[in-house]
């Protein structure tokens, strides 16, 4: 199945709920948030956009996730940016979409004087109703740490 197969019936508006896991910051490590997403084909439908907001500290945020399956080495590579994770930056990653579905990403960011960090990023949908975009923070070393948790169910 391509990346539209699967991802093509979640074409629509979304709500749901948005989870950061930020254990650096002591005084607020977990904070939920609600948030929107809308979810459409981009390019003729060659690509997969997926617009999402969330909130943090009471500000909104807003990200970005552009999704396409190459079809010469089956690898589906993604566009991300986020206004509060990415800054002025943006990430590509790559990576699989499983039998089910089921897509794992990863790309990776510069932290400075240190080795680049890794962002592993999954999409998973078990039906056309609701869907999941979880990431994790890779460490250097491969030590992976829950970062985002965001449920969405049709509006």
């Amino acid at each position: 199945m391509s990346v539209s197969e699967i991802f093509g019936k979640l074409i629509g508006e979304w709500t749901g709920a948005n989870r950061l896991h930020a254990p650096w910051i002591a005084e607020n490590p977990i904070t939920d948030s609600d948030s929107k997403a809308k979810i459409e084909f981009s390019a003729q439908g060659r690509f997969l956009k997926i617009e999402y907001d969330w909130a943090f500290q009471g500000e909104k945020q807003e990200g970005l996730i552009l999704l396409g399956i190459e079809k010469e080495t089956n690898s589906v590579k993604a566009f991300w940016i986020d206004s509060w994770h990415m800054g002025d930056k943006f990430m590509v990653s790559e990576g699989t979409e499983s039998e089910n579905g089921t897509i794992s990403l990863k790309g990776f960011y510069k932290v400075l004087d240190h080795p680049d960090w890794g962002w592993r990023t999954v999409l998973e949908s078990e039906n056309p109703s609701s869907f999941k975009i979880t990431m994790y923070n890779v460490s250097p070393e491969g030590e992976e740490s829950l970062a985002v948790e965001a449920n969405y169910q049709r509006l």
